[in-house]
């Protein structure tokens, strides 16, 4: 059961996140049926699959807040902010249980005291003068139901309970999903009643062509339940693609017809189990009808002072309710086995450009066809790799806004959340690593960025501050910005600091920019007190080195009154890149395609106008000029070949002089290891065809350090 546990876990962890979002914007309160539906279905499901699992405590407990939640949903109790808090908590304990569990522990004293803490909580912020039902199971006791038989009619045309017809045929290998039949009509029993269970056993073959590993058996219910039609469909949500079901209302007898034609021998068993009454214009039980109900349950009322009737409104039956569940396209792969497949791929770039570079040594026209067409598919299916490994932000985005919601509360002030860009695609790898750094800057924003609602309102800004988080892509690039509207960096106060920590000279002339990222400097904070979100000046320097470890950079902006922009570029990707190969001096050196605008050889006339010159002059166009050779100490000889590849960074463009030029090559990145680890113009080596080590540049790094030398 460990693939099902997994999937339970990653279920019911999705299920609380969405709960989670939609809770944070309902935090003032909210009337939103979309938002309070959303709140309602996770508690739903998760006691829905909690059950599959027999995991009674959550069961119970989830109970209890989804009956309240029926009365939010049907507006007999306000979603207002005290309940929303609540309902927070509840989600925070939910996951502890749903952890408890799926690692086979009990819940410990701490927690279980919690668990009925919040119960009375929640029982009595009911409507007054009701009871909650809570379904426990009660082995070993049959049930009288004479009574509820009678009665069912009345039931349903009150509206409180609906008598289901249920088919159930089970796929032959039903059993090698790990699932038990028995766990599955549990579950029946704790979401209403099975009051006649027939087993259909016409498929059942002879002994001698028995196999005890497939699952021959099915079953016809006549179920009693205020579910809906979706409600039944989930039980079967961890086997949908090893069952197949019919669902339909008990009074619907065209229904029955359609079942009878799918499977023609069920008319008369269910004739002679009293499941149909072919000359009756209700299709129901009558109350005379022995019943053969598998697994026995009950419900224990308890009753309340404040309580409300718990009446989970039911949908309305959709016109056509039969329905075949469809199977899902969707896999789910561990991690670390597409890292395992990029890495072996990553070597297959590396012996393909081997292959490449003997084709041509050989002067092989066959080898190098084979080559060139290897080449292409190789590209393909990495293309299709790295896709795997891309993800929509959303979901890393998201958990920050608790963190958001949090922190503002416990400093007192009150900041709207605002995320854009959520559908943007990163490397998961990329998304994951990014965690830590992006709630240091939030927090920051947050404690250091937004002022007080009382200084806020003096300055004519409203009350309440705005911290945005949004991503893009752009040439190449994932672009994540943090910026809020808050009373922006002090650069006085900041270079100050600077200059007491001795991080720079008291006589240096910076630019705003360089003031600015002084912020990244390793214990410089210009906080007035230590709090215990920010300001013992320790986060914002890891900040830094977590970025460029990703091979990004990460930039500054501020006005004084209005706010601050943190602005961080990262690549697509860190494993394998399209590049461009090119030679400086005696080196070869590797530039990422996405960064290349173009490529110019220099000619007689471009060589006397740039000889001496950090400029070139690009179809009228000033661009700054960098001598690659110059820049890594290579050996200069001015009567080669030279060309001028020009480069994109955000809003520069800058001309990169080299010697040869070789093309676009497949490049998987390597580390440098430590002797490199201060060159932070390189963002790591590739291994060549010819053996030959590349050296890749890391061209945002590169034009940065460059601005900052003043050249």
């Amino acid at each position: 059961m460990e693939e099902e546990l997994e999937l339970f876990y990653e279920d019911a962890t999705d299920q609380l996140q969405f709960m989670e979002n939609a809770l944070l914007d309902a935090k003032d309160g909210t009337d939103d049926e979309d938002k309070i539906g959303e709140i309602f279905r996770a508690m739903h499901t998760i006691k829905g699959t909690a059950g599959m699992f027999e995991f009674l405590d959550i069961v119970s407990f989830t109970h209890v807040a989804e009956s309240l939640l029926v009365e939010v949903r049907n507006k007999t109790v306000a979603l207002d902010s005290r309940l929303a808090t609540l309902f927070m908590e509840v989600k925070d304990l939910t996951s502890d249980m749903v952890e408890f569990s799926v690692n086979g522990l009990s819940c410990d004293d701490v927690t279980l005291e919690q668990i009925e803490n919040l119960k009375k909580e929640l029982l009595t912020s009911m409507p007054k003068g009701g009871e909650i039902c809570v379904p426990m199971e009660q082995s070993g006791n049959k049930m009288n139901t004479e009574n509820d038989l009678a009665s069912i009619g009345a039931e349903i045309e009150d509206g409180s309970e609906v008598l289901w017809h249920i088919s159930i045929r089970f796929d032959e290998d039903f059993f090698t999903s790990g699932m038990d039949i028995l766990s599955i009509f549990r579950f029946f029993n704790k979401m209403g009643e099975i009051l006649i269970n027939v087993p259909i056993l016409n498929k059942i073959p002879t002994l001698n062509n028995l196999d005890p590993l497939k699952t021959y058996i099915g079953f016809e219910l006549a179920f009693q339940s205020d579910c809906s039609y979706d409600d039944i469909l989930e039980i079967f949500e961890f086997v949908e693609d090893d069952v197949e079901l019919v669902i339909f209302k008990a009074d619907e007898k065209d229904k029955f017809e359609e079942l009878f034609s799918k499977y023609s021998e069920l008319k008369e068993i269910l004739l002679d189990e009293g499941l149909y009454e072919e000359d009756s214009s209700s299709s129901f039980p009558s109350s005379s009808m022995g019943m053969d109900i598998g697994v026995e349950s009950t419900q224990v009322c308890i009753p309340k002072q404040e309580l409300g009737n718990e009446s989970m409104t039911v949908k309305k039956a959709n016109d056509v309710i039969q329905k075949k569940v469809i199977k899902t396209s969707t896999l789910r792969v561990d991690s670390y086995k597409i890292d395992l497949l990029i890495n072996r791929m990553g070597e297959m770039v590396i012996q393909n450009s081997k292959l490449i570079q003997m084709a041509e040594d050989r002067a092989d026209d066959d080898l190098e066809e084979l080559a060139e067409t290897m080449n292409d598919l190789l590209e393909e299916v990495r293309d299709g790799v790295m896709d795997m490994r891309m993800v929509q932000v959303k979901d890393g985005f998201n958990k920050f806004k608790r963190i958001v919601n949090d922190t503002s509360k416990k400093i007192g002030k009150e900041v709207d959340f605002i995320i854009e860009g959520e559908d943007t695609e990163l490397d998961k790898s990329v998304v994951e690593k990014l965690s830590d750094p992006l709630v240091h800057m939030l927090r920051n924003s947050i404690d250091h960025g937004v002022e007080n609602p009382e200084v806020r309102v003096a300055n004519g800004k409203s009350s309440k501050g705005t911290v945005w988080l949004r991503a893009y892509a752009d040439s190449g690039y994932i672009v994540i910005e943090i910026e809020d509207d808050g009373a922006g960096i002090n650069k006085e106060a900041v270079l100050k600091k600077a200059v007491e920590n001795g991080v720079v000279d008291e006589h240096h002339n910076l630019t705003d920019k360089e003031i600015y990222k002084l912020i990244f400097a390793a214990g410089l904070s210009t906080a007035k007190e230590v709090s215990a979100i920010s300001g013992r000046g320790v986060g914002m320097d890891v900040v830094k080195r977590n970025i460029e470890d990703l091979r990004g950079v990460i930039d500054v902006d501020s006005v004084i009154g209005k706010g601050s922009k943190i602005t961080i570029r990262l690549p697509l990707t860190l494993a394998v890149i399209d590049g461009f190969l090119v030679q400086a001096g005696d080196t070869k050196y590797i530039i990422p395609l996405s960064d290349i605008s173009e490529c110019i050889e220099l000619t007689d006339e471009y060589k006397n106008t740039t000889k001496g010159s950090c400029t070139i002059n690009v179809r009228g166009k000033i661009l700054p000029l960098l001598d690659i050779r110059k820049t890594f100490n290579e050996k200069v000889v001015d009567n080669i070949r030279q060309n001028v590849v020009l480069v994109n960074y955000a809003s520069y463009k800058v001309g990169l002089q080299v010697d040869e030029l070789y093309g676009e090559q497949q490049t998987v990145i390597k580390p440098l290891g430590d002797m490199f680890g201060n060159i932070d113009e390189l963002s790591g080596g590739a291994i060549l065809g010819s053996g030959e080590v590349a050296l890749i540049l890391n061209i945002p790094k590169l034009i940065e350090n460059q601005i900052s030398k003043g050249e």
